[in-house]
């Protein structure tokens, strides 16, 4: 594909960019906090919002002690992670692909390769990716508790590219401060109903049906 000769790799994000799974995330954690003060909750969905990409295990031990005030130890935020995991395993499974998605995967399966790098815990992430079908697509699949600049790095050297030769697709500022840091140029995926975290000079598009045209556009 022509639009695609700048680039020797492309890095999905998979929340919010292959499946319309983040809203289902952000209620996750509405639901296990639901017994908590109100207002705490309004933080936990806000902090959530703007921070899709990080782990969800640094998620709680964050909510423990910066929203609630609590020491955060290891067991009550494994306590926390299992019943989060409990509340979203299943609607992982069956949650809708994001717009083009499905079709995108499928034209580039042997046009460039692919990897995955998402805030997902990595065997949940392998475990979802290959129940869905999708493990064919992708070279690598990277979860937390790994880091997104290490993982981006990582791809590099795999591809033997230059930072300026992938493309990372994104829907949070996690992933896309880790590839402006690095300088690989960036596509945010902004559904229409979510506000708008991004800089403005950032190439934006609403879903993967556009693909195309966005990704010549992404600097």
């Amino acid at each position: 594909m022509p639009y695609l000769d700048r680039f020797k790799t492309i890095i999905f994000d998979f929340d919010g960019v292959i499946l319309d799974s983040a809203r289902l995330k952000t209620a996750a954690f509405a639901q296990v906090y639901s017994c908590e003060d109100p207002e705490k909750v309004t933080e936990v969905v806000e902090y959530q919002e703007q921070h899709g990409g990080i782990g969800r295990r640094q998620k709680f031990e964050y909510f423990e002690r910066e929203v609630f005030g609590r020491p955060g130890d290891e067991a009550t935020v494994e306590n926390l992670c299992d019943r989060f995991a409990e509340i979203i395993d299943e609607g992982m499974l069956n949650c809708p692909f994001i717009p083009g998605a499905e079709a995108l995967l499928a034209r580039l399966e042997n046009e460039i390769p692919m990897h995955v790098v998402s805030g997902m815990p990595e065997d949940d992430l392998r475990l979802v990716i290959e129940r869905r079908g999708l493990s064919r697509y992708f070279r690598t699949v990277s979860g937390s508790p790994k880091s997104k600049y290490a993982e981006f790095r990582n791809v590099m050297r795999l591809e033997s590219a230059e930072a300026v030769e992938c493309l990372a697709v994104g829907d949070s500022p996690t992933e896309f401060h880790a590839a402006r840091k690095i300088g690989i140029p960036f596509l945010a995926i902004v559904a229409p109903d979510v506000v708008d975290l991004f800089p403005a000079d950032v190439q934006k598009a609403p879903d993967l049906i556009g693909f195309e045209r966005a990704a010549r556009l992404a600097r």
